[in-house]
C-alpha cells in the first residue's frame, strides 16, 4: 500500500485532531490537561479549532500529513523551522477548562512541557526543526 506526505489542510484538522486523541488515549498527563475531555465530540471540535487556529497563525509551523492510496489521512505532525528566529513565547488561552484551577494546571504542564523546546530554541539563536506531535 502507497503512501503520501502531503500537506494538511483547514479541512484536515478535524481528521488530524482525532489521531492525536487517539494516539495519546489517556497516556499522557500533557494532552489530558491542555486538550480536555479530547476523547469526547465537543473535546475534538475544540481541539480541531485550536488546530487550525494555530495552522492560520503560527508562521514557523507546518502540518504535514500521510495519506493512504484512498487519500485516508493516517498519521500527522506539526513542525516548527526556527531559521534565525526566536518566536515569543505563548501560553494556553480560551475556554476550554472547567475551572480556573484546571486552566492553570494546563497553563503550567504547557509550560514544563515546552521549556526544554523553547531553552533549546534560544540556545540554538533560533536556528531549530521541532516536531510537536
Amino acid at each position: 500500500m502507497p503512501f503520501r506526505l502531503e500537506h494538511c489542510t483547514p479541512s484536515d484538522m478535524p481528521r488530524l485532531f482525532e489521531l492525536i486523541s487517539l494516539s495519546f488515549a489517556h497516556e499522557h498527563e500533557y494532552i489530558e490537561a491542555v486538550f480536555p475531555a479530547h476523547d469526547t465530540p465537543a473535546g475534538r471540535a475544540a481541539g480541531a479549532e485550536r488546530m487550525l487556529a494555530t495552522m492560520e497563525s503560527d508562521m514557523y509551523a507546518t502540518f504535514l500529513k500521510v495519506v493512504d492510496d484512498e487519500g485516508e489521512m493516517i498519521a500527522g505532525a506539526k513542525w516548527n523551522l526556527y531559521d534565525g528566529t526566536i518566536p515569543p513565547e505563548i501560553d494556553v488561552s480560551g475556554d476550554y477548562w472547567e475551572s480556573e484551577e484546571e486552566k492553570e494546571y494546563a497553563a503550567h504542564m504547557f509550560r514544563m512541557y515546552l521549556g526544554p523546546r523553547r531553552k533549546a530554541i534560544r540556545e540554538s539563536g533560533g536556528r531549530l526543526l521541532c516536531e510537536w506531535f
